[in-house]
């Protein structure tokens, strides 16, 4: 069984990416479109920062210790520890757990594909080279007084402030489990050794690890017995006399000669949970950038929930449009001179100008949803499936709460607005790519 979990978000926000830039010129993050103009653009990278950023600063979850992300002796790739790796603690950290980890240390290497994947976010307008010059000068000012002379550092920074849009999808599957794999064979200059131990021993709520390829190499570790990481299961590429493991855990692992690699995995108890604090984080996002805490919270969020069927998403879908609205009046204006009150009818003509969103390929209108009810269908669809009861008759009219419509129809397309904004569906795809593909 499988579900994703699909979110195409658009925010308002400036200035949010700069490139390595030269000099004192900074250069802010571009991308040629299909129009062959520039967009301004906040990479995955940025995004992923921001968000376990938000989650650290929401009290929501913690980022990996400097010490878990020591390189290993010799190794010079900032990565995760081995023994973050190996003791399965790396699934407590969103980080890698969201958007995966590459271990080079170990033998094979290990590495997770991230079950949350992230799009750069790309402003729904052309860049049209706006900048700002600045000067220190009141530091140099300062220095004036004292040394006779004023240096000030100029430099220009590139602004951009508009509208941008990204798409996250979250494979539900995959999210909060784990395999870890050591080879049975173990290489180092030009020598080569195969497993010979494996002695596992429990000591006050943990596990601790021994594995030795001979005299080549030895790996010990601890595998903590708590309420947030599961050890489920261990494959060892040894016969059963080469094993020792403690006779209450013995069920967990499983000896098998034929493997070419230990394997070990590891599930987090509470998946529901870590799912729904990233939907709580993307919906009040922020970023500190050169002083500044933008807020990248959604002004639109489509919310597709699927489950065993393919997943679609929007972000080639939504086109940024704008409109005037002209309201006209007549205003009357008093005023007393002599003892005489003169009146004078004015006619006034107010215009404004709004976003408008519109959405191509959607059938139907979407479910409207505010941010709480957001988080909370997201939890719903992350319960497991219960037995199916016989349908109840309900009320000709009356509107089911957790869908939004009659019973037996489950909208899987929910839309989150921020008042200011408005929006439109349109059935037929559009004939051109919107400003937003």
């Amino acid at each position: 069984m499988s579900k994703f979990i699909v979110m195409d978000i658009v925010f308002n926000a400036g200035s949010l990416n700069y490139d390595q830039g030269s000099g004192n010129y900074q250069e802010l993050k571009k991308i040629t479109k299909w129009d062959g103009k520039q967009y301004t653009f906040v990479s995955r990278y940025a995004l992923r920062y921001s968000i376990l950023e938000t989650g650290r600063r929401m009290g929501l979850w913690e980022v990996a210790d400097g010490k878990d992300i020591m390189p290993e002796k010799n190794q010079k790739v900032i990565q995760p520890s081995e023994n973050l790796l190996l003791s399965g603690r790396i699934l407590e950290y969103p980080e890698f757990d969201l958007f995966g980890y590459l271990l080079t240390s170990t033998q094979p290497q290990n590495f997770r594909e991230a079950p949350v994947k992230l799009s750069h976010a790309v402003s729904l307008t052309p860049y049209n080279y706006d900048a700002l010059f600045n000067a220190n000068i009141g530091l140099a000012n300062r220095l004036r007084k004292h040394y006779g002379e004023m240096s000030p550092n100029p430099f220009t920074v590139e602004e951009h402030f508009t509208y941008y849009q990204y798409s996250i999808v979250m494979d539900i599957n995959r999210v909060g489990n784990i395999e870890i794999y050591l080879s049975k064979k173990y290489k180092k200059g030009g020598k080569e050794k195969g497993l010979s131990k494996f002695i596992v021993k429990e000591s006050e709520e943990r596990l601790e690890f021994l594995i030795e390829y001979g005299d080549l190499k030895k790996i010990s570790f601890t595998v903590p017995m708590d309420n947030k990481i599961i050890l489920e299961k261990v494959y060892v590429p040894l016969d059963g006399d080469n094993i020792s493991v403690p006779e209450e855990f013995q069920s967990k692992f499983y000896a098998d000669e034929n493997l070419s690699v230990a394997i070990f995995k590891f599930n987090l108890i509470n998946i529901k949970e870590r799912v729904e604090q990233l939907t709580k984080v993307i919906l009040n996002l922020h970023r500190s950038i050169k002083g500044r805490d933008e807020d990248l919270s959604p002004k639109l969020l489509i919310l597709g929930l699927y489950e065993n069927e393919p997943y679609r998403t929007f972000k080639d879908k939504i086109m940024l449009k704008d409109e005037y609205t002209e309201e006209e009046y007549d205003e009357i204006i008093e005023k007393e001179e002599d003892g005489k009150i003169t009146r004078r009818v004015v006619h006034r003509v107010s215009k404004s100008k709004k976003p408008i969103f519109e959405i191509y390929g959607q059938n139907g209108d979407p479910t409207e949803l505010d941010k709480e009810q957001i988080i909370k269908i997201v939890g719903k669809f992350l319960e497991p499936e219960k037995p199916k009861e016989k349908e109840q008759e309900q009320p000709e009219g009356e509107e089911n709460e957790q869908h939004g419509g009659k019973e037996g129809e489950q909208p899987k397309i929910y839309i989150y607005k921020s008042p200011e904004i408005e929006i439109v569906t349109s059935k037929k795809e559009s004939a051109e790519n919107p400003i937003g593909a």
